[in-house]
Order: C-alpha cells, then structure tokens, then sequence
C-alpha cells in the first residue's frame, strides 16, 4: 500500500506546488475543491482528494539502516474535500515528514534500478 500511496501523494505534492506557486512555505500551501477545478474536473490533484478523502490516517515506519533505527511517520487525509474547505498541505504531512518520505521513496525506486555503488 505505501508504493501505491506514496506515488500518488508525491505527485500530487509536486503537482500541488507546481500549479499553484504563490505560496511562501509548505506551512501556507492549501487548495480546495474550487481551485484544482477551476480549469477543469477529473485531473489528477481532484482524482486524489476524491478517492482518498475521509480514509482518516495511514501510518508507515521504515528502517534505516546506516542509523539502526525506524522511522515513522502518518499521512493525515482530508476529511472532507469540497469548495470551501482548505486542505493543507501541512495537515495531510509536515514538511520535515513529506521531505523524509519523498527522500526514501526515491531511495527505494533507486535500489530497484542500480546493480552496484562503488564507494
């Protein structure tokens, strides 16, 4: 199930600062339902929101291993995503969180890809 969510949730993260640049900091960011749709219904960001919405909290815990520990973290979804409801981004991850999950995501994509690290 991370794969799943975590592939969506990076892109939508991506997706999300990547149309609507006129936030200062991951803290600020927020959307609803009016905005992602302004251009049209049924896109990507408004696909998520639908399907995941009210599915309440997803914990993950992944090892690391060069500093012998877990880590955890939770994905909060939205209860309700509607026109005038903010969603934001801090709420569904905190940015040290959503940095550490994009980080061994990409990690995890990278090992599947390399045969071999040479030092």
């Amino acid at each position: 199930m991370e794969a799943e969510i975590g592939g969506e949730l990076f892109k939508i993260i991506r997706n999300i600062i990547n149309h609507f640049p006129f936030f200062d900091s991951w803290d600020d960011v927020w959307v609803n339902k009016s905005i992602i749709n302004w251009y049209s219904e049924g896109q990507t960001i408004d696909k998520f929101f639908e399907k995941y919405k009210g599915k309440g909290v997803v914990k993950y815990r992944f090892w690391e291993a060069r500093k012998k520990k877990m880590t955890y973290l939770s994905i909060n979804f939205p209860t309700h995503y509607d026109r005038d409801t903010k969603i934001f981004l801090k709420d569904i991850l905190s940015e040290k969180e959503g940095i550490k999950f994009s980080f061994i995501l990409m990690k995890q994509i990278l090992d599947t890809q390399v045969e071999e690290i040479n030092y």
